[in-house]
This record gives structure tokens, C-alpha cells and sequence, in this order.
């Protein structure tokens, strides 16, 4: 049963995620993507608040070790949601989500070696599945016409944002014993903040108040993207991160079919090819 929970708990956040994906292009393209990334982690923080005081989570006091987690999720957290924002403001969804998705294959790997879980071989087939897709989608993506000069600058984010990912979700299932499993989303992102305001400052990255207009596509990127990472924290309670990230990297196939059917996205064959190879991929490593 716990383990049934577990693979609940990772499809609730692929499920998650695949809103937040949509949310995330429309705030990034109504007023920046790095401008839509602050306040929609605001927005998150002070949703992972509430959402840790609703469930009674006390935050104990964290070791030196701990804070060098809360270093490295800060970190991987604030390269994989610049690339992800990135990614999406200038890229179409049905090329950068199914290369993101190959986070799961490096989650599981540090899984392993963190936390001692194993694989089976047919779930090792899964992970070299998930990897072939998104080398098929990239490759596709930088001799594609229909991306243009825009696919040269957002398919490194992409890519970026895909091994960041999959440092950040071991970081978290890390510190989520330390901080509860809602917790963890808001000090990851509080931690994200600390390091990316005075990058911001440096840089010279202009902050407004976001219009009216924008909030909505805000307020939902901070609440699906809050509630997925909720969700795989407390999915690896009951079951093993390498086997939850995979089916909460689900949101890729989610997203195409959303970006297919609703934005009439139309990719070509390969890029079919490679989402295929993902989503299957995924699917074989969660058996």
C-alpha cells in the first residue's frame, strides 16, 4: 500500500507540473521570465507557508549539514527555474518540456547512490529510454526552421534546467525529514531568492510590481509548481525517489498532449519520436 501511495503521490505532482508548465510560458511571456520567476516563488512561499502551518509541520533546527543542503538546493533551485522560465518564454512547450523531463533519469541515479535504493534491469532500459528521447528532441530542436534563432538560445536552458532539476529533487527529499515535505518547497525557494537578488541587483534586473493582467498566470506557476514539489517529497516517504521522480517526469506527456491539442503546437516527426521515447521511458522505469 505504501508504495501505491508513493506512485500516487508522483503522478499528483507530473499532474501538478503540467499546469505549472502552462502557467510558467504564460507569466513568462506577459512580463519576463526572470520577472515572472521572482514573484511567482513569492507567491510560492508564501503558499508553502501556509500549506506547512495547515498541516501542523514543525521545522526542526538545522545541523551544518544541513545548511550545506540548503545550499545546494539553492542553488540547483535557482538554475533549473531561471532555465525552466526561460525556456518557456522563448521556446514552444512540445520541444522544451520533453528535454526537462530527462531530470528523472538523474534523480534516480543520485537516489541510488544517496539514499542506497535500487532498479531493476527493465527499469535501467527506462532510464536509457528517457536520455535518447531528449537527445532526439534536442537535436531536432537546433536544426529546426520553426525555432529558429530562439532555439539556439533556449535549448541550453533547457538542458541546464533538466540537471539542475535532478540535483534539486534529491536536495529536497534531504531536507524534507528536516523541514516537513511543504516546508522544504518554501525554504528551497527562499534560499533561491537569497542567492538570485543580489545577482539581480549586479545585473542591473528591473523588478516591478507585475500588472494586473499578469497575476493570474503568476499565482498559478507559484501554486502547481508549490503543490508538484509538495507532492514528490511526500511521495518518497512511501516509496523509493527513484521511483517516484520518474513518474512525476510524467508532466511532459502531459504537457505535449496540452500543447497539441490546446496551443496547436504541431512538431515534426522527430520530435514526436523523442517525446514518445520519454514518455515510455518514464512509464518503464516506475514498473
Amino acid at each position: 500500500m505504501s508504495l501505491a501511495v508513493g506512485m500516487l503521490f508522483g503522478l499528483g505532482a507530473s499532474a501538478s507540473w503540467a499546469l505549472a508548465n502552462v502557467a510558467i510560458q504564460r507569466a513568462g511571456r506577459a512580463i519576463g521570465a526572470l520577472q515572472g520567476l521572482f514573484w511567482a516563488q513569492l507567491v510560492g512561499i508564501a503558499i508553502a507557508v501556509g500549506g506547512a502551518a495547515l498541516l501542523g509541520e514543525r521545522p526542526a533546527s538545522p545541523t551544518t549539514a544541513d545548511a550545506a543542503w540548503i545550499a545546494v538546493a539553492g542553488v540547483s533551485g535557482l538554475v533549473a527555474y531561471v532555465g525552466i522560465f526561460y525556456a518557456f518564454e522563448h521556446g514552444r512547450l512540445t520541444l522544451a518540456v520533453p528535454i526537462m523531463s530527462s531530470w528523472a533519469v538523474l534523480s534516480s541515479a543520485l537516489s541510488l547512490l544517496l539514499f542506497h535504493e535500487h532498479l531493476m534491469t527493465g527499469q535501467l532500459a527506462g532510464a536509457a529510454a528517457v536520455i535518447a528521447g531528449a537527445v532526439t528532441v534536442g537535436r531536432h530542436a537546433q536544426r529546426s526552421d520553426g525555432a529558429g534563432e530562439g532555439g539556439r538560445r533556449w535549448l541550453p536552458a533547457a538542458v541546464a534546467a533538466a540537471m539542475a532539476f535532478g540535483v534539486l529533487i534529491p536536495a529536497m527529499r534531504r531536507l524534507s525529514p528536516v523541514f516537513g515535505a511543504v516546508g522544504t518547497v518554501g525554504v528551497v525557494y527562499a534560499a533561491d531568492l537569497v542567492l538570485a537578488l543580489p545577482l539581480a541587483l549586479a545585473f542591473r534586473v528591473r523588478l516591478p510590481l507585475p500588472p494586473a493582467a499578469a497575476w493570474p498566470a503568476i499565482v498559478l506557476s507559484g501554486f502547481f509548481e508549490t503543490a508538484g514539489s509538495a507532492c514528490i517529497t511526500l511521495g518518497a516517504r512511501h516509496a523509493p525517489l527513484a521511483i517516484v521522480s520518474p513518474l512525476a517526469s510524467l508532466a511532459s506527456a502531459f504537457t505535449v498532449v496540452y500543447a497539441w491539442a490546446v496551443l496547436r503546437e504541431r512538431p515534426a516527426r522527430g520530435v514526436l519520436l523523442g517525446a514518445a521515447l520519454v514518455s515510455a521511458g518514464v512509464v518503464v522505469l516506475a514498473l
